[in-house]
């Protein structure tokens, strides 16, 4: 990589004049705030002062009012003027001539008789003594201020009814009627700006007074106007109002009370002609900004060429160190901080160079060291493998024979002593083969062995099997076992998901003394929550944080095998973490158990095959023709004894090519084929089964009989389509895998068997 000075000093530039333009831009920002609201508050203040002024207007023309009828009160309340109806007449024609907005007066006694009424544009009434005691302005006039009706509009001219009590009870009260034209001189003389304008409305809405008098007139409702909406909904007023025209022009109102009750003194002015000084303003800022941003740019071009020259050089000589030049070294004489640079970056290359040498030396060494570890690694890691694959296959055999002779004893004629003695062994063989699969399924998931295949299966199945398997367990203990059907379809590994709730409810009905154990799922947002629930003795909240370790068991000290083993738990939770499905497990004591799973819901619907039925007679195996394929001799004794015993005939061989050479001297062909995974000489069952029916021609049934654990051989049994049974198989189990097998094929020579035999057992463990 060359080092370009034209772009060093350019981001120079740009870097100088982007930090003059953000200052002067925050500057400008914050001058444009304090202009907008200083403006806001000098727009309100202006609206306030021409409302004050227009509003005291008004207030004057009003108080001159009431003080022409309180002069009048005033003398019925000295008795200067008796109580003639004469002269109370000539008083009224005395406060009209004094006052041009008098439309008309009358006076109502004490009685609430009205006496005298003169007006302009009607004939006196003198002496009608029409009762009025009911009318509002008798009944709210008061003496300490005037009382206001409502507005009323005649030939379109606004007018209102002003009332005044007297002092003493005889003066009465004095009403006289307002003509509000008077107003219009008021509010045209409060006029702001070029168009800024007020107007009165009542506390109905209506116009009372404006500049434009023809709008008066027209006697518009100004309630759907925004500035009158607002102060006659909710009362505001003295804040500035923003609102919009009809025609779409902005415009800012501020609104005053008067005296008058729910009259209001209302200023408009258009929003740009009020906030005219902002637009100057920002015009200033944005003229200052950019010849600021200008001058910047000027001054970082020439600050950045004198900077950039001995940077480049830096640079040069950098890249030459860089490539691999370490006796390369930087000429550069100055003494600032750039030369001090330059010292250094010499003084750097100097000792590279030394530590060059000394550090290829290390890496190989180091590198030998490394690749030595790891041979070491990888045989431990394969020597493990093949530990676990042998023991899992040398274990579960030597069981499964002893599983296979326990059952043929049983079918014996033995005294209840001999009967007992083969219970406990059968006890003891299911409690070995607990420890051992749960140290060899410990084992694989620490060391990584369980590889998750992850597919998208139907849940239907998996149910149908996990109450099958464990039905006779829950039936032995009275409990009652729901497990709840679904449609639902995940994306999961269905083998490891099998044995995870397989553990999950032995674990529930272990525990579980009265009631009932529920398996359900629930649909979630983009997933399904599989549920165990029991009715069990719960867990307390301190060994909630240890029931999945090894070997950990709640009210076991005496490790009663009945009990379990404390591994079911910790293989639930290695191997849900393998699979990455979160869990849920929650408990009280003597309240019961829940445990939940979140997986993941499937990309498509899966084919889901029929459910086989359950077969637990002999009746389709008497008189069948089995062949048995296994290297073990005692294992192929313990299955032809048990065999007989259910009156089949039976084939034993420790290899195909024995197989094929001992069916030649038969005149019929099997019925079935029971067949060990691993047989010697490099052979397996899956080749020797293909043997003998490409020998025979027709897809005789089959069924693979394994110790082995690992998941690459139990996926190649599933893709052949047999049926898999796992070592140790008990006679229960063996049975009704046989009778399944056979009812799928009553010719003895039907298809492959799409069926996972390994199901109902009474005398034999779990998987």
């Amino acid at each position: 990589m060359r080092w370009s000075g034209h772009r060093l000093w350019r981001s120079y530039a740009l870097w100088i004049a982007g930090l003059v333009t953000l200052v002067l831009l925050a500057s400008g920002c914050a001058q444009l705030w304090l202009i907008q609201r200083e403006t806001r508050v000098a727009v309100q203040a202006l609206q306030a002062l021409e409302a004050t002024k227009a509003s005291a207007r008004i207030e004057r023309f009003f108080g001159e009012a009431g003080a022409l009828l309180r002069s009048s009160l005033s003398l019925l309340d000295s008795g200067h003027i008796e109580d003639a109806d004469a002269d109370i007449q000539v008083e009224l024609y005395r406060l009209m001539k004094q006052s041009q907005a008098i439309e008309s007066l009358y006076w109502i006694d004490g009685n609430g008789r009205e006496r005298v009424r003169i007006s302009r544009m009607a004939p006196d009434r003198i002496g009608l003594n029409e009762d009025r005691s009911q009318s509002p302005e008798f009944v709210q006039a008061r003496a300490a201020a005037p009382w206001f009706g409502p507005a009323t509009f005649i030939v379109n001219q606004p007018r209102v009814v002003m009332a005044l009590r007297g002092k003493r009870p005889e003066s009465g009260v004095l009403v006289g009627e307002l003509d509000l034209a008077q107003l219009r001189q008021i509010i045209g003389e409060a006029r702001f700006g070029r168009e800024g304008v007020a107007y009165v409305v009542d506390g109905e809405g209506r116009l009372l007074a404006h500049p434009d008098f023809f709008q008066v007139l027209a006697r518009p409702d100004v309630t759907a106007h925004s500035p009158a909406r607002v102060v006659l909904g909710d009362g505001t007023g003295g804040k500035l109002i923003e609102f919009k025209m009809p025609t779409g022009r902005a415009m800012v109102a501020r609104a005053a009370a008067l005296s008058v009750p729910g009259w209001q003194l209302i200023t408009e002015q258009p929003r740009d002609e009020a906030y005219a000084p902002v637009r100057r303003a920002l015009a200033a800022t944005l003229m200052i900004l950019v010849l600021a941003v200008v001058a910047g740019s000027a001054v970082g071009i020439v600050l950045a060429r004198r900077v950039v020259r001995p940077i480049q050089r830096l640079a040069e000589g950098a890249d030459r160190i860089g490539e691999g030049h370490l006796d390369h070294r930087i000429a550069l004489a100055r003494r600032d901080e750039l030369g001090q640079l330059a010292t250094r970056f010499n003084q750097m290359a100097e000792r590279l160079g030394d530590s060059y040498q000394l550090l290829e030396t290390r890496v190989a060494e180091r590198t030998h060291e490394l690749v030595a570890k790891r041979e070491e690694a990888e045989q431990a890691s394969h020597a493990k493998t093949r530990f676990l694959a042998s023991a899992s296959h040398d274990l579960r055999q030597p069981l499964h024979t002893i599983s296979l002779l326990v059952g043929v004893l049983r079918r014996q004629a033995v005294t209840a002593e001999v009967g007992t003695l083969v219970d406990h062994i059968q006890v003891s063989v299911a409690a070995m083969e607990a420890l051992f699969v749960g140290l060899l399924d410990i084992s694989k998931l620490d060391a990584g062995m369980s590889r998750p295949v992850l597919n998208d299966h139907a849940l239907a199945e998996l149910l149908y099997r996990v109450a099958a398997n464990h039905g006779p367990q829950a039936v032995r203990k009275q409990l009652r076992l729901r497990v709840v059907p679904s449609r639902c379809a995940v994306r999961t590994d269905a083998m490891l998901l099998e044995r995870v709730l397989s553990n999950l409810v032995a674990n529930a009905i272990r525990y579980t003394e009265h009631g009932k154990v529920l398996v359900g799922c629930r649909r979630r947002p983009g997933a399904v929550e599989l549920q165990v629930w029991d009715t069990g003795v719960g867990i307390p909240p301190a060994q909630l944080p240890h029931v999945f370790e090894e070997f950990f068991q709640i009210d076991n000290p005496e490790r009663d095998r009945n009990k379990g083993l404390g591994l079911g738990l910790a293989i639930v939770k290695r191997t849900l973490e393998l699979l990455g499905h979160p869990y849920t497990l929650r408990s009280a004591p003597g309240r019961g158990t829940f445990f939940s799973i979140l997986l993941p819901v499937a990309e498509a619907p899966p084919v889901v095959a029929p459910r086989p039925q359950t077969l637990t007679g002999s009746g389709r195996i008497a008189g069948a023709f089995i062949a048995v394929i296994d290297d073990e001799a005692d294992t192929c004794h313990a299955m032809q004894a048990l065999c007989h015993s259910w009156g089949a005939h039976v084939l034993t061989a420790a290899s195909a090519g024995q197989c094929l050479a001992l069916l030649d001297e038969h005149l019929r062909d099997p019925d079935l084929i029971l067949c060990d995974y691993r047989l010697r000489q490099g052979d397996d069952g899956l080749s020797a089964i293909e043997k003998i029916r490409a020998h025979i021609g027709q897809a005789v049934p089959a069924i693979i009989i394994t110790g082995d654990t690992a998941a690459s051989d139990l996926r190649r049994v599933a893709l052949a389509g047999l049926p898999l049974l796992h070592k140790p198989v008990g006679a229960g189990r063996l049975l009704t895998a046989i009778a399944a097998a056979l009812e799928a094929h009553p010719s003895g020579g039907g298809g492959m068997i799409q069926n996972g035999a390994d199901s109902d057992h009474e005398d034999s463990v779990g998987r």
